[in-house]
């Protein structure tokens, strides 16, 4: 039995938050590189916990087992956890500001 998956998928939202040392124009090039496992990044999931709602997870973690049948949705990467951890503030902030409430999975959807 094989622990690590040899494809990894992932679905990028449409409207991504990316952290501010990424850049747009490499968005393709970053996307490439995460879907090869590779890379220091850090990707911000929908949690598929009802109770949670997000997973911040480097590319590498999702070759584990643990993945295997689903397939994350990415609504944010980072360059590293400190600016995973700032992304979260800001989509936090935007939905609070725009709904005036905490729904954040629902808020992250509707972009």
């Amino acid at each position: 039995m094989k622990l690590f998956k040899d494809v990894i998928e992932v679905n990028f939202r449409t409207s991504l938050y990316l952290s501010d040392s990424l850049s747009s124009k490499r968005l393709p090039k970053i996307k490439n590189k995460i879907l090869k496992g590779k890379g220091s990044y850090k990707l911000i999931l929908l949690s598929d916990k009802e109770d949670e709602n997000f997973d911040i997870v480097s590319p590498s973690n999702l070759k584990s087992r643990i993945w295997e049948g689903k397939i994350p949705e990415a609504v944010g990467i980072a360059d590293d956890e400190d600016e995973a951890f700032e992304l979260v503030r800001k989509i936090t902030e935007d939905c609070l500001n725009a709904r005036g409430d905490l729904n954040l999975k629902e808020y992250v959807c509707s972009l």
